[in-house]
């Protein structure tokens, strides 16, 4: 079994936020990252409301998914403590067969 870290990110976030998010996360973790913007109708404030950033740890990754999963949240902790209005976070872990995760992880783009 692979592991899927998930970090979903509510609330009005810069343009560039998420792109600098996905840099840091993989920066610190060694891990290939992807991001989907959460559509949630119209919007009328700037940037994106919601996004999920999503990396699989699997057998053949060197990190352990409890030092991956640390490492992603001391990026989140330190992307909010960069924000006067920090948006809400979260950091999820979901079981996927390796099957699954093998190709999700090599398409991953950061």
């Amino acid at each position: 079994m692979a592991t899927m870290i998930s970090v979903t990110v509510k609330g009005p976030t810069g343009l560039d936020d998420p792109d600098r998010m996905l840099d840091e996360l993989a920066a610190e973790t060694g891990l290939s990252w992807r991001s989907s913007a959460v559509d949630d109708g119209r919007v009328l404030t700037g940037g994106i409301v919601e996004i999920v950033l999503v990396a699989v740890v699997g057998k053949a990754t060197e990190m352990t998914v409890s030092a991956a999963v640390d490492a992603v949240k001391r990026v989140v902790e330190r992307w909010r403590g960069e924000r006067l209005d920090p948006p809400e976070t979260s950091v999820a872990t979901q079981s996927v067969p390796d099957l699954t995760a093998e190709p999700t992880a090599e398409g991953l783009d950061g």
